[in-house]
């Protein structure tokens, strides 16, 4: 394929999915910069690949073959955008971090990108081998499982939850029959019931964990990258602005040396 039909792919694409017009200028200096031979498939992508244009421009491109792919299922167009969105999400958080136009969680986008993730309603839905043993359902690490995932945004409403994964079950029975999945999965800090020390009984985070059933704890700051800044290290807090009266109790227990979880919980298919 001739580099100005990649290129201008690419740009259709940074169209269609809305980033924010305050970018765009480098967007189209990268675009004129960008060598795209190496732009041939999203399974031939070196993924620890550190030039975030390159990454960008190249996951663009690739959202083309994503397309004719739904086409050839049937999926709606509407679930394309909405999983492709999570691109932009991605290049905001990496662009602050860097410091310029990037894109990173390229290994993360892939499963978008090969048709193994999709957004349907407030939630994401990822066709996976489980990573884990669970015993009470008798599931081994590597059985067919589908994974929740919570991408930024909206508020985590329980009923638009509820909803989201009462669409998963119809999404999957309709476009894919064939995989024969056991649960639906979780494992995210929103499931560490410890934090109802810092939270409302009614508040949208505990609110979300009672959805499922909790079977394994693991130590993890992973809840600070979310709340406060991507990457960021307890020793990091210090000076770091909490922008809510959530924030500012985990950032005081986060300095006192208190632990905190990413918890593995399901749902019944």
């Amino acid at each position: 394929m001739q580099d100005s039909i990649k290129k201008a792919t690419a740009e259709k694409w940074y169209d269609l999915l809305d980033f924010p017009q305050e970018a765009y200028k480098e967007f189209r200096s990268a675009l004129e910069a960008w060598n795209p031979q190496g732009a041939t498939s999203i399974d031939l992508y070196n993924t620890s690949e550190k030039d975030g244009k390159k990454n960008l421009l190249s996951y663009l491109f690739f959202c083309d073959e994503l397309e004719k792919g739904y086409q050839s299922k049937g999926i709606p167009n509407n679930v394309l955008i909405d999983t492709l969105k999570d691109i932009v999400i991605w290049t905001k958080t990496w662009s602050a971090l860097k410091n310029e136009l990037y894109l990173g969680e390229v290994e993360w986008l892939k499963r978008h990108l090969s048709m193994k993730l999709f957004r349907l309603g407030r939630l994401q839905f990822c066709i996976s081998p489980s990573e884990f043993d669970i015993d009470v359902k008798e599931i081994k690490k590597g059985d067919k499982i589908i994974e929740i995932h919570i991408p930024e945004g909206e508020p985590l409403s329980p009923q638009e939850c509820i909803n989201s994964t009462d669409e998963a079950r119809r999404f999957f029975s309709r476009f894919f029959p064939e995989y024969e999945y056991k649960l639906f999965t979780c494992h995210s800090w929103l499931l560490d019931r410890s934090l109802s020390e810092f939270l409302s009984p009614s508040s949208n985070i505990l609110q979300f964990a009672d959805l499922f059933r909790v079977v394994r704890r693991d130590t993890s700051d992973a809840l600070l990258g979310y709340i406060f800044k991507w990457g960021i290290k307890r020793d990091e807090l210090g000076n770091r602005p909490a922008r809510s009266s959530f924030a500012e109790k985990i950032k005081a227990a986060a300095l006192s040396g208190r632990d905190f979880y990413e918890c593995l919980g399901y749902i019944e298919k």
